[in-house]
C-alpha cells in the first residue's frame, strides 16, 4: 500500500496530458501523436557502482508504474509526495536507480526503488541517458571524513552485539540504507562479544547525520566480523588486567563502559581484597579504608574528566563494592550524567576530608569567555575572592564543614581556574551546626575522653527527610535499636574516618552500648561513639 494518496482522484486521468512541446501543452489529439510517435528504443539494467546510483528528488514529476507516457502508467508516489521523501531525515528513504529506458525522441526514463523496498516505479530523467536530471537529482547517502587521531590509538568491543538490525548490534558491509543491497556481515554478532577491534574509517550518514566507523579485529579469527557500525554502538576495549590491581570499570546507567582505571596498592597480591570485613549479627560487613577511598575518588574524577560524566562522591555503598574487590579482579562505579559548566562560569566544588564534593557552585562573570583564567598571575582580585568566600559560606550552611578562610595555595587555583572549567578546594574544618537532618557522630577516645575525629550521619532521603529532634533510631518498650541498613553505614564511615588516626573500633564494629546511644540519638544533635587506640605490637629486644 503506497504511503501517499491522491486527494483528488479524478486528477489521475489528466497525468497523461502532462506533456510539454516548445513551452506549451499539448492537444488531446497532439498527446495521442506523441504517445504512438514515442517508444523505448533501450532498456538496460544499471552497470554503473550502485553508490553512484544513488538518488533523490526535484520535485517536479511523480513516480509512475511505466514511463509517463506509456499507456495504463498509473502514479505510485506524486510531485509534493517526493518532495517530502526528498527531505526525510531517515536513510530508509533513500532510493536507487537500477535500469534505465531511452526513447526514441531521446527522453531518458530511469526506474528507481527505495531502500525499504516499499516504493518502485519508472521516473522521467532528463534528456541526456547516464545523467540524472528531470524529477531526479544524484544523492550522496554517507560522506566519509578524516579518522580521528586519538580515535586510532584505542581498541574498542561492540557494546551490545546481538542480531538486531539497529546500527549498533551487528556490523554492515556499507553503513545501514547507504548503499542498495548492502547488508549485515554476520547476522548474530554475539560470538564477537569480547573481540577487540580497532578503528580505521569513519563518517556521516547524510540524512541523520549519525557517525559510522570501520572497525577491523585485531585477531585474525573474528576477521568476519569486520565491517561498519555505529560509533555509539562501540565501547572502549580493556587492556589486560594486572594481578596488583583492581580494574574499576566507569560505566553509564545503561551498564556501558565510559572509562577504566586500574588502582594499583604496594604490596597487593591476586584475590586479596581491597577491604576488610567483619561479621554484623550473621551479615558480612565491608569496609573501605579513608586513604583508598581519596585515592580512588581523585582517580575516578580525573578518568571521567572531559567525557560528560561525573562522580564526585562516593556512596557508602559504592564503598562496599569496592572493599569486596580483589587485586586481579574487577568490579564497577557507575556515574552520571555531569551539569555542563557554562562558557562564562567556573564550578567551584568543595571536597572533604575524603576527596568527597560536599557542596559546589558556578561563579559567573559577564563578560568572560571558555579557557579565559579568573584571575592573573595567580592573583585574584580582592572582589573575586570576597564573593567567591560569600559563595562558599552559603554553599556549606547546613554541610557541618567550613572554609572561612581561602588558603594561598587556593587562591592560586581559583586564580589560574579556567571558564568554563572545574576547581576543587579542600576542608576538613568541622563546623558546631549540624544539620537538622544529620546526627553528628564524635569518636572518643574510652580512656582520655578526647575527641579523635568526628563525621555528620545524614538522613537522605529526600522524600521522607528526618525532622529535627527525631531519634535516629526505633524504640520497642524500653529498648532502642538501630536499623541494620544504619548500623552498617555508621560503622563503614566511623572506620573509614578512623583510618590512619592510629584509632578504631573495637573488632570494627559498634559496642552494644555505643548502638543503644546511638538508637537514642536525636537529629540536629551529637553523640558520642568510644574509640580505642590500636595496639602496638611487641617489639624484639635488639641483641
Amino acid at each position: 500500500m503506497n504511503k501517499f494518496k491522491w486527494k483528488y482522484p479524478f486528477m489521475l486521468s489528466l497525468a497523461s496530458l502532462s506533456l510539454f512541446s516548445a513551452g506549451y501543452l499539448l492537444t488531446p489529439s497532439q498527446v495521442a501523436v506523441a504517445h504512438a510517435s514515442q517508444q523505448i528504443k533501450n532498456d538496460q539494467k544499471l552497470t554503473t557502482d550502485p553508490q553512484k546510483c544513488n538518488v533523490t528528488f526535484s520535485g517536479t514529476t511523480a513516480l509512475y508504474t511505466k514511463p509517463a507516457f506509456k499507456k495504463g502508467a498509473q502514479e505510485v508516489i506524486s510531485k509534493v509526495a517526493l518532495k517530502s521523501l526528498a527531505k526525510s531525515d531517515s536513510s530508509a528513504d533513500n532510493f536507487v536507480a537500477y535500469r534505465q529506458a531511452v526513447t526514441t525522441t531521446g527522453q531518458t526514463y530511469y526506474k528507481i526503488v527505495s531502500f525499504d523496498g516499499q516504493y518502485r516505479g519508472w521516473i522521467y530523467g532528463g534528456k541526456h541517458a547516464g545523467k540524472f536530471a528531470g524529477g531526479l537529482k544524484p544523492f550522496t547517502t554517507f560522506k566519509e571524513i578524516p579518522l580521528s587521531s586519538n580515535l586510532s590509538k584505542y581498541t574498542f568491543n561492540i557494546a551490545a552485539p546481538g542480531l538486531n538490525n539497529d546500527g549498533k548490534s551487528v556490523t554492515y558491509t556499507e553503513p545501514l540504507n547507504t548503499v542498495y543491497g548492502a547488508g549485515r556481515t554476520v547476522g548474530d554478532a554475539v560470538a564477537y562479544k569480547d573481540a577487540a577491534f580497532k578503528v580505521d574509517k569513519m563518517g556521516t550518514r547524510t540524512r541523520e547525520g549519525d557517525t559510522w566507523v570501520h572497525i577491523t579485529s585485531t585477531d585474525p579469527s573474528a576477521a568476519k566480523a569486520n565491517g561498519w557500525i555505529l560509533y555509539k554502538g562501540l565501547s572502549q576495549a580493556e587492556d589486560p588486567r594486572s594481578q596488583d590491581a583492581i580494574r574499576i570499570d566507569l560505566v553509564n546507567s545503561k551498564g556501558q563502559l565510559i572509562k577504566y582505571i586500574d588502582y594499583k596498592k604496594s604490596g597487593a597480591q591476586s584475590g586479596q581484597t581491597l577491604g576488610s570485613s567483619y561479621s554484623n549479627d550473621g551479615t558480612m560487613v565491608w569496609l573501605l579504608g579513608a586513604s583508598d577511598q581519596r585515592k580512588i575518588q581523585d582517580a575516578v574524577r580525573d578518568a571521567l574528566n572531559g567525557t560528560g560524566y561525573a562522580l564526585d562522591a562516593l556512596s557508602i555503598n559504592q564503598t562496599g563494592y569496592l572493599s569486596e574487590a580483589t587485586f586481579g579482579g574487577k568490579t564497577s562505579l557507575t556515574a552520571l550524567p555531569a551539569d555542563p559548566i557554562p562558557d562564562n562560569a567556573v564550578r567551584v566544588n568543595i571536597e572533604d576530608q575524603n576527596d568527597a564534593v560536599i557542596g559546589s557552585f558556578d561563579y559567573t562573570r559577564d563578560g568572560a569567555t571558555a579557557g579565559q583564567t579568573l584571575g592573573t598571575s595567580s592573583q585574584l582580585s580582592s572582589d573575586d575572592q570576597n564573593a567567591i568566600q560569600s559563595d562558599i559560606k552559603k554553599t556549606l550552611k547546613s554541610t557541618g564543614y567550613a572554609l572561612t578562610s581561602l588558603s594561598p595555595d587556593q587562591v592560586s587555583q581559583l586564580a589560574n581556574a579556567g571558564f568554563g572549567s572545574s576547581v576543587y578546594l579542600k576542608t576538613t574544618t568541622r563546623t558546631n551546626e549540624i544539620a537538622d537532618n544529620a546526627v553528628r557522630i564524635n569518636l572518643v577516645d574510652s580512656q582520655t575522653k578526647k575527641t579523635i575525629t568526628s563525621f555528620d550521619y545524614t538522613n537522605t532521603d529526600a522524600d521522607d527527610p528526618a525532622p529535627k529532634g527525631s531519634n535516629l533510631g526505633v524504640v520497642s518498650g524500653d529498648n532502642w535499636s538501630l536499623k541494620p541498613e544504619d548500623q552498617t553505614a555508621i560503622t563503614s564511615q566511623a572506620n573509614a574516618a578512623l583510618d590512619g588516626t592510629g584509632y578504631s573500633l573495637t573488632d570494627n564494629k559498634l559496642a552494644n552500648a555505643d548502638l543503644a546511644a546511638l538508637s537514642a540519638a536525636k537529629f540536629g544533635n551529637a553523640v558520642n561513639v568510644s574509640v580505642s587506640a590500636n595496639k602496638q605490637a611487641p617489639q624484639t629486644a635488639s641483641k
